[in-house]
């Protein structure tokens, strides 16, 4: 490679991790403030908090169906701006909303946009990345998203101690109108350069969607991914009134809380942005046994020291299994697939993200929250077990693959 090429793959790799850096802090903004504001602003039951979770991910799962496997992927950084206007739009009409109906339109509008942008900004990712730096320009955008994660809730924190909730929308709009800004200027730098196709049809879809989830590493990755959604969406539609009524954390408090949750992230993907990793296996299987004990310890009532020390164990696996995951997903197919396996990656994870809200907000108004974390803690192990047992299986068949061709 020389010299202008690195200087042009630098630069767009810069703008694109900013791009990264402003949607991220937007879209987790929506995730963890909403909740606060439809339960303390709108005053709306708990159960409608979880709604608002539920079609956000709805809107995400539309998206998937609808648009992402169906986009040329030389369009792709054209259409990520285009819906990161939309989800300014979503923004700015929140700074207006007066109701629950008009919140729970505006989940499904702005959901509608991060299931478009965010597994396309992956794909564009895995496309400018040199195949040889593959997994750390993974961990570098996945490090990005961690940063941006810390600068949100400390953002947050300020807004709803200092002004109040409402006000969050009103700093956030600007936030997600400067990523739309660079996404739009990044859009004309960047060269798709890959295989033109023809527009794939929903059946086409369907069977490459199919085949890539035959692949024992995709169901690895996927099965490893769907059982962290349970803490963490836990953790941004819940944790807030959580923190308030069984430790009485105020929410600009658990704000910085979740700070130090995402600063674990964080360093641990800054590592994986610098340093190879010889093992991803048992990188995986690591991140899974920290993510059953800080889901459990959640749910032991021991006061604020136990809730942050819960904070941060699981703060290692969001930061570990989201990009190891992205990366086995990138071996396993072909680039020019990305769209469409990475949609269907995240309809999936949509699916479950718009299930679990609700089905926590309905144990935890039969019994309450703790309960709640025990119950779900049952699919979740059960979805660990899972994932573990597709690698085995996978790898017994690379084995046998490799002895064959000897014979």
């Amino acid at each position: 490679m020389n010299n202008t090429n690195g200087k042009l793959l630098l630069i767009n790799l810069i703008m694109l991790l900013s791009v990264t850096f402003t949607m991220r802090a937007s879209t987790n903004m929506l995730m963890t403030v909403v909740p606060v504001f439809t339960k303390y602003v709108i005053d709306a039951d708990v159960l409608f908090v979880g709604l608002t979770a539920t079609l956000y991910g709805i809107g995400a799962m539309i998206s998937n169906v609808l648009i992402n496997g169906r986009i040329n992927i030389e369009k792709t950084p054209r259409v990520i701006a285009f819906f990161l206007l939309v989800m300014t739009v979503g923004i700015f009409f929140y700074v207006l909303s007066n109701n629950i109906y008009e919140v729970l339109i505006l989940s499904t509008v702005t959901g509608l946009s991060m299931g478009v942008v965010q597994p396309l900004l992956m794909t564009v990712t895995n496309v400018i990345a040199p195949k040889d730096k593959r997994d750390k320009y993974i961990a570098a955008y996945t490090a990005s998203l961690s940063l941006s994660l810390i600068f949100g809730v400390i953002m947050e924190g300020l807004i709803v101690s200092s002004i109040n909730i409402r006000y969050a929308f009103l700093i956030f709009l600007f936030i997600s109108l400067a990523s739309t800004v660079l996404m739009f200027s990044l859009s004309t730098k960047i060269k798709m350069n890959l295989k033109k196709r023809d527009r794939l049809t929903f059946k086409e879809i369907i069977k490459k969607a199919s085949y890539s989830l035959k692949q024992g590493k995709v169901l690895f990755a996927l099965f490893g991914n769907i059982a962290y959604a349970f803490p963490f969406i836990l953790l941004i539609t819940y944790g807030s009134i959580m923190g308030k009524e069984y430790n009485g954390i105020n929410p600009d408090i658990f704000f910085y809380l979740l700070a130090l949750f995402y600063g674990v992230s964080f360093t641990a993907r800054l590592i994986l942005s610098f340093k190879s990793v010889k093992n991803h296996e048992v990188l995986m299987y690591a991140s899974f046994a920290a993510t059953i004990i800080g889901y459990l310890l959640l749910g032991i009532d021991a006061g604020i020291v136990m809730f942050i020390g819960a904070l941060l164990i699981l703060g290692f696996p969001h930061g570990a299994i989201y990009p190891t995951a992205s990366y086995y997903i990138a071996s396993s197919v072909d680039i020019e697939d990305l769209n469409v396996v990475y949609s269907v990656f995240v309809l999936i994870m949509d699916i479950i993200a718009f299930m679990i809200p609700f089905a926590f907000g309905l144990i935890s108004t039969l019994y309450n929250i703790r309960m709640a974390i025990y119950i779900t803690a049952i699919p979740m192990i059960l979805l660990l077990m899972a994932s573990v047992l597709f690698n085995v299986r996978d790898n017994r068949a690379i084995k046998k693959s490799a002895v064959a061709q000897k014979n």
